[in-house]
Parts: C-alpha cells; sequence; structure tokens
C-alpha cells in the first residue's frame, strides 16, 4: 500500500514538473566561470520546463545577457567584498547586510511562488538558508571555489546544515573544508561540462603562440606566466605570448603588474571575448597557471574539446581533471621556472606523441565534460531536491 502511494506522489511530481519554479541566485554582475557555467544550466532548465529566474546584485555583463537569453532578473542591493580572506570590517558590513538579503529573498520566493533555491555563490547561502528554512523549501548550494576562511566556512556550513541543502561541487578538492557539514547523500560531485568548442579538426606541427585565458587576478597566475614567457622566448626565440582576459572581481592594480613585467616581450593582450572559439583559434599551446585557490578552471575541459594542448600547475582541484602526459603536461614545480622548462619541452616534443594526449584529452571530454552530461547531472539534482516538497503538498 506504501509503495502505491509513493509511485503515485512521484507520478503527481511528474505531472506538475512544468509548474515548477527556481530562483536562482548570485553574488556577482560581472562575467566569471560561475557565470557563465549559470548561463549554460539556464537553457537546460527551460528545456525541462523549469521557469527560472535569477537575482543578481544589481546591473552589468551578467545581467544583460540573462535578459537576452529571455530570462528575468530581479536586482538587490550588495556591497563589495575582497575575493579572498575577508577584514573583520568587511565581515561585520556583511552581517548588517543580511537582514536584507533575508527580506528581499522572501520577497521575492513569495511573489514568484518559488519552489526551489538554487544558490550560485557563497555569500549568498546565510540568507538563503534562512529563507528557505522558514519557507520549507529546497536549496541547492553550487560550489565553485574553495572557501579559504574560517569564519566563511564555518557560517556557510552552519547555513547548509539549517537548510539541509544539497551541495554540488564542481570537484572534491573545493569542498574538503565544508564536508562536516554536509550528509554524504546529499553532496554531488559534478564536474564543470563545456560545449564543442569547434575547432577540433587541426593538427600543427610547430608550437609558436602560447596563451593563457581566464580573468586576470592573482590567483589565475598570469604574472608567472610572464615570468615564464621570458624564459621560453630565451629558448624559443620565435614565439609569441596572449594574455586573454581582463579584471573582474578587483581592481586594475595586479594587471598593471603583469603589463609592466611584460615589457620587451612579444605579448598581446586581448580583452575577454565570447567567442571562445576564436580565442582558442588562435593558439598552440594553453597555460593554466593557477594557485592553490583554484579549483577545477573551465578552460581546460574547453581546450581538450578544442584539441589544444594543455600545460597547467597541478594545483588545487585540476589535477582531479588532468593527468600529466595522458590528456595533459602537469607542472610540480610551481614557479616560473618550472613552468617555463615544461612548456619548452611540450614545445620541443615529437608530433606523435603530443597528438597522443591530444586526442586521449579530446576523448576525455567527450566522456566526462560535455555540456550535455553535465546540464544533465545538474538538473537531476534539482528534481531530486523537490521531490520531498512535491510529495508533502500531494499528500
Amino acid at each position: 500500500m506504501g509503495g502505491c502511494r509513493l509511485q503515485n506522489t512521484l507520478e503527481e511530481s511528474s505531472r506538475t514538473a512544468c509548474n515548477r519554479k527556481i530562483l536562482c541566485v548570485d553574488q556577482f554582475v560581472n562575467m566569471g566561470g560561475a557565470q557563465r557555467s549559470l548561463l549554460d544550466l539556464l537553457p537546460a532548465f527551460a528545456a525541462r520546463g523549469w521557469y527560472s529566474s535569477v537575482a543578481i546584485p544589481g546591473e552589468g555583463p551578467f545581467a544583460e545577457i540573462i535578459r537576452r537569453s529571455g530570462f528575468r532578473t530581479h536586482s538587490f542591493a550588495a556591497s563589495a567584498y575582497s575575493s579572498k580572506k575577508k577584514p573583520l570590517w568587511q565581515l561585520l558590513r556583511y552581517g548588517f547586510k543580511i537582514p536584507g538579503l533575508v527580506e528581499f529573498l522572501a520577497d521575492v520566493v513569495e511573489r514568484e511562488n518559488v519552489n526551489l533555491l538554487y544558490i550560485n555563490g557563497p555569500r549568498l547561502v546565510p540568507p538563503a538558508a534562512w529563507v528557505a528554512w522558514r519557507k520549507g523549501l529546497p536549496l541547492v548550494f553550487h560550489l565553485h571555489n574553495r572557501l579559504l576562511q574560517n569564519s566563511a566556512v564555518a557560517l556557510t556550513g552552519q547555513a547548509l546544515e539549517l537548510a539541509n541543502a544539497h551541495v554540488i561541487a564542481c570537484c572534491r578538492y573545493v569542498v574538503e573544508p565544508l564536508r562536516e557539514y554536509i550528509e554524504q547523500k546529499r553532496l554531488h560531485i559534478i564536474y564543470d561540462g563545456v560545449a564543442n568548442i569547434g575547432v577540433g579538426g587541426r593538427r600543427r606541427r610547430t608550437i609558436r603562440t602560447i596563451g593563457v585565458v581566464g580573468r586576470i587576478e592573482t590567483e589565475k597566475g598570469q604574472l608567472e606566466f610572464t615570468r615564464a614567457a621570458k624564459l621560453v622566448a630565451q629558448e624559443l626565440p620565435d614565439c609569441r605570448f596572449l594574455v586573454v582576459g581582463a579584471p573582474m572581481f578587483s581592481d586594475h592594480k595586479y594587471f598593471m603588474k603583469v603589463v609592466a613585467n611584460s615589457r620587451e616581450l612579444p605579448i598581446e593582450f586581448i580583452d575577454w571575448q565570447h567567442d571562445i572559439a576564436q580565442i582558442y583559434s588562435k593558439l598552440d599551446l594553453l597555460v593554466v597557471p593557477s594557485s592553490n585557490a583554484e579549483a577545477t578552471t573551465r578552460v581546460i575541459p574547453e581546450a581538450f574539446s578544442a584539441r589544444l594542448p594543455v600545460v597547467a600547475f597541478a594545483a588545487g582541484g585540476i589535477p582531479e581533471i588532468l593527468a600529466d602526459e595522458v590528456t595533459g603536461f602537469a607542472v610540480t614545480n610551481m614557479t616560473p621556472g618550472g613552468l617555463a622548462k615544461r612548456i619548452v619541452a611540450v614545445a620541443k616534443m615529437e608530433q606523435e606523441k603530443l597528438d597522443m594526449v591530444i586526442d586521449r584529452a579530446r576523448e576525455v571530454w567527450r566522456s566526462r565534460f560535455t555540456l550535455r552530461s553535465y546540464s544533465d547531472s545538474v538538473c537531476q539534482v534539482l528534481a531530486d531536491a523537490m521531490i520531498p516538497k512535491f510529495a508533502a503538498e500531494a499528500s
């Protein structure tokens, strides 16, 4: 008898899928990897008949792209914070902002008849968790970066416990500080998936154009790249270098330091472009000199898809998706000298061996990192998270 009731509940949940409304909440207005990930997911939500809208802190490029894609936005007031460890005065300011964020989210949830909260940044977890707990809503937190400050770990973790939240982590590395707060059955490791870049038929005989792609921030390692480039240029004088990206979540001080260190190099700086295929078509080798603050940067599976060889620091979550001399080339000596040595070695590598690595990387993208498999996995987590709510309403 109980099995029949469960089956009826699941059938009712399936029939009401088109009535599901998701409020996505992000902490930035500029475009980074997490924001690109959300933009990839919104059409997948729509394809399942789910209505979704996005709450963001004001206007900016991210809001414009969301609306151009056909989705609504809700704007809330928020302050700027350091991207790394935050001083006490910023923590206090954040605490004073929480009641206003709770009121805002509760109002949108009530007005839009929201069925699930999808949180795409840790700063919004505490107010969203309070609203989810008070309203009896499922909450899914998508974790894209490792939390570095003990106070942030404790606050976020306790909020996740309060909401009995599901957590999607982009790799094992980023979730380690939060594991004690998350039930195992509610933790989902889902690596980022990316679209087919579409420049995949090429076979280059020489590596001459070497570049780094991503927002220009300390943890992305552009300064280490330019220092390594000076050493590479001594060994490979025909090489040229590209730095593709722009500062997004911090000021221009680091960017100016990178530019100053690039004097006398054959280097070009290109602002961020949405046509990622065009960016990769300019390169013969992608370098990922990220620090240990890195998760699993999207540019690596993008390069796999584009048949572009990758040299990367073995930092953060990168070893979870890149295997040395199997799908790319890992640098364990994470210094400019170590990076330069590996770049030169790959540039001088026999073409047959390099092609084997490129081909394996492409197959790994096809089996593990496609956009379809990624969006299906995320949507399944959201669908499962909503079942108890709809089951309760149907009973």
